[in-house]
């Protein structure tokens, strides 16, 4: 049997809300559900707050609402994690990296 290791790692997620009705802080807390889905534990959530971009994103959204995950999880989370997020319009961008 292979046992899979946990690994430290940083998610920063770019979060369109133009036309969103939920508060950040409830967006945080779905995105720490993901998270939890693909058997990562959130230790730390920071929100960075909204920055501007340094051009337009292709959807002509000058800035975004940056939040922070540190979490351990397996080596497979990321691609996990990426996939999940990956058609929620609420999600500009997505990078997950080891901490």
């Amino acid at each position: 049997m292979i046992k899979q290791t946990s690994r430290n790692y940083r998610a920063t997620f770019v979060l369109d809300t133009r036309g969103v009705e939920s508060s950040v802080e409830e967006l945080t807390e779905t995105y720490s559900k993901v998270i939890e889905e693909v058997s990562g534990k959130v230790e730390s959530v920071k929100n960075l707050g909204s920055k501007d971009f340094a051009r337009k994103a292709a959807n002509g959204l000058p800035s975004g609402i940056f939040v922070q995950y540190e979490f351990i999880a397996p080596a497979t989370a990321p691609e996990e994690i990426q996939e999940k997020v990956r058609l929620d319009r609420k999600v500009n961008r997505v990078m997950v990296e080891h901490a």
